[in-house]
């Protein structure tokens, strides 16, 4: 059983809304109106009666805070759970008003530590690990990064979730993902909902150059992905098409030079194609135990079908710097800006580096393997934050009916915000980008093989292989498979033990 998700009806909804909440107040030169920075003020709540629709107790907390730890800056996503003020930018009046109706509605507060990290959200682990060890109620919400710690999870450093009466996890406004395959022994660390909007900024998605597109007679591909026919073979063939050598001695990266590439690759994208694929390195059996994957004929049909999609030999793709907008260096986000790639792998946050690129862009899911594949599916960045809540919390009734009531408000008031958001930027002003985006946020997956690290020690190796034109794994895999599976059972191990001794 593939580790997938099922479509969220309110993100739907939210995509709905979208489309005529927003459609008052846009530009004339668009068929979907956007929120400009002529109409940041527009009002974005949602009527009252939509409140209504929580099923669930709201009750009196008597002025009880929620203090709650995230990071600062962070790879240019939106990381605050609270903000103290309006400032005209629509996101965070939004944020600021779903907040003040909590705060009246359930008698609290909110009081948010963002903790600087210096872009390595490893430091944010550190420092929640001494706040824990030293016993101290600090904290009641803790957004912490479980791929650069996992050992926070089987040291016992959060609470079951799955114990907390008032924490429906399994209504939408909770991801269900996250919820449904993140549960290990019975018991579930972690999880993720709008209340904190970083698994949504960080989901990945191919960014696509509709001007060059145009002046090319090509079909932008959204009737493909409508269709189930965006697949490794579609995205080849546009690739293909597209790549010019221009005169340049080699495909090498020249700043100076003129060579047209079909994609700008960021160094983690073999990942998200072999997951927008539905090949996973750890899945569920029908019983629901854990099991070893990355073993069968499709698994390496699918790296077979990769390589000449990503491996830069052939123009059809450049390894791009991971320093975004290095020109000189071959910066991947810079490849795509200066209109040298007809596509780019990246995160939806995109958007917000790219409003200045000249050409207008769109976005489309990662491709399928081939049209039998079920579905799309899209992953979001491995060092993402998600919803913990400590064991040192002494308020747990407190913190998980606040925490219930602010992710079901975000679903109603600050995602449809949030969509507008980004598809505000230039080229992402339409309808198709918002059913896009839609699918995008509503096909995220996990692999709990890379989410806990236990496939570390072989996805720097297949990347290599890959991006170098070999898709012969299997006898990397056969060595790294009774290691993954140690490090797999070592985990479940570990979390035993922790709900023995607890």
């Amino acid at each position: 059983m593939k580790l997938a998700t099922k479509t969220s009806t309110l993100l739907l909804l939210a995509a709905l809304l979208l489309s005529s909440t927003f459609i008052s107040c846009g530009s004339s030169d668009t068929d979907t109106g956007t929120v400009t920075e002529q109409n940041k003020s527009a009002d974005t709540t949602l009527p009252a009666e939509t409140e209504a629709a929580y099923p669930y107790e709201t009750p009196d907390l008597g002025g009880y805070t929620l203090r709650v730890l995230s990071s600062g800056f962070l790879w240019d996503m939106y990381q605050e759970v609270d903000v103290t003020e309006t400032n005209g930018e629509v996101l965070n009046d939004a944020v600021y008003t779903r907040n003040r109706k909590i705060e009246e509605k359930l008698n609290c507060s909110f009081e948010e530590t963002n903790y600087e990290v210096n872009d390595d959200p490893n430091n944010l682990n550190l420092h929640l690990k001494d706040i824990i060890l030293s016993g101290d109620d600090v904290y009641d919400v803790t957004y912490a990064c479980i791929y650069s710690m996992p050992a926070m999870v089987t040291d016992g450093y959060f609470m079951n979730l799955l114990d907390i009466d008032e924490l429906h996890l399994n209504e939408p406004w909770w991801d269900s993902v996250v919820a449904e395959n993140g549960i290990l022994e019975n018991c579930l660390y972690f999880a993720t909902s709008p209340m904190h909007l970083m698994p949504y900024d960080s989901a990945w998605a191919l960014f696509f150059n509709e001007t060059m597109m145009e002046k090319n007679d090509m079909e932008k591909p959204y009737d493909l992905v409508r269709s189930g026919k965006w697949t490794y073979d579609a995205l080849l063939g546009y690739t293909k098409a597209i790549t010019n050598m221009n005169g340049d001695a080699s495909f090498a990266w020249n700043n100076s030079g003129n060579a047209i590439y079909g994609m700008s690759i960021h160094s983690f994208a073999p990942d998200k194609f072999i997951l927008g694929a539905n090949e996973y390195f750890i899945e569920r059996d029908e019983s629901g135990e854990l099991q070893f994957a990355a073993n069968d004929e499709r698994f390496f049909n699918v790296l077979e079908s990769l390589i000449p999609i990503i491996c830069g030999d052939t123009g059809y793709s450049i390894f791009g710097s991971n320093t975004d907008f290095d020109a000189e260096a071959g910066g991947y986000m810079h490849i795509f800006a200066s209109g040298r790639s007809l596509f780019l792998t990246a995160e939806i946050k995109g958007a917000q580096l790219l409003r200045d690129m000249d050409d207008t862009f769109g976005i489309v899911p990662y491709p399928k393997y081939d049209e039998n594949q079920d579905s799309y599916y899209s992953s979001f960045v491995n060092q993402c934050l998600f919803y913990t809540i400590p064991v040192t919390n002494t308020h747990l009734k407190e913190t998980a009916v606040i925490s219930d009531y602010t992710s079901y408000l975000s679903m109603q008031d600050v995602l449809p915000v949030y969509y507008g958001n980004v598809v505000e930027q230039k080229g992402l002003r339409n309808e198709d980008s918002i059913e896009m985006l839609d699918i995008i946020l509503n096909t995220k997956s996990v692999d709990l093989g890379i989410l806990f690290g236990w496939t570390s020690s072989i996805l720097d190796s297949m990347r290599s292989n890959l991006y170098n034109g070999n898709s012969n794994t299997a006898s990397l895999i056969e060595k790294q498979e009774k290691l993954i599976v140690k490090n797999m059972e070592k985990t479940v191990e570990a979390i035993r033990d922790a709900i023995a001794n607890s």
